[in-house]
């Protein structure tokens, strides 16, 4: 004879009982943790889709100040007319799209960024310092202009230091440009 023994012994019925109330709570956990998923899944699909349709609407020179600040600017900020009216000019000088220009001027504005405080406005009135007056098909390409202005600014340069250096070089590499 065994020295212990359930106060209460299971019979097939309580076992049967237990059981299903085990599976009840199974299933009710089941669809609890289905219903969380499912309204966090929705509300991130609305936030990707509102986030969409705002970014749809921004001119690429208030998607690249977004960018640049880490948040949302209000369409009405001041600086968003001016950035646009720079990647407009920009654009045209280098032939390449607007979209093409921010991103390579939020590049450069990052890589001097992580040695001293820049502004992606400067790097843009920069290269168009750099290249004004000269021809049409004189004008170098936008990266390498954009390296030297970096140069001279992580160097420790001043932006105006660096706007010089970078019409320096533009005007060389305009001279040994063939003509287009």
């Amino acid at each position: 004879m065994s020295l212990h023994r359930q106060p209460y012994p299971l019979t097939p019925r309580h076992r049967g009982a237990s059981q299903r109330f085990a599976m009840i709570a199974i299933v009710i956990a089941a669809i609890v943790a289905i219903a969380v998923f499912a309204l966090y899944d929705r509300h991130a699909g609305q936030s990707e889709s509102r986030a969409g349709l705002l970014e749809r609407g921004m001119s690429p020179g208030h998607r690249m100040l977004n960018e640049e600040a880490g948040r949302t600017l209000p369409s009405n900020a001041p600086r968003i007319q001016r950035a646009d009216a720079l990647l407009t000019r920009a654009s045209a000088r280098f032939r390449t799209s607007k979209d093409q220009v921010a991103e390579l001027a939020l590049q450069t504005r990052n890589a001097i960024a992580k040695e001293r405080p820049e502004d992606v406005i400067d790097v843009l009135d920069a290269v168009l310092f750099a290249t004004d007056g000269l021809p049409a098909g004189r004008v170098p390409p936008l990266a390498p202009i954009l390296a030297a202005y970096a140069k001279i600014r992580m160097d420790g340069g001043s932006v105006v230091a660096a706007r010089n250096v970078a019409r320096s070089f533009a005007e060389l590499a305009a001279k040994d440009m063939p003509p287009s």
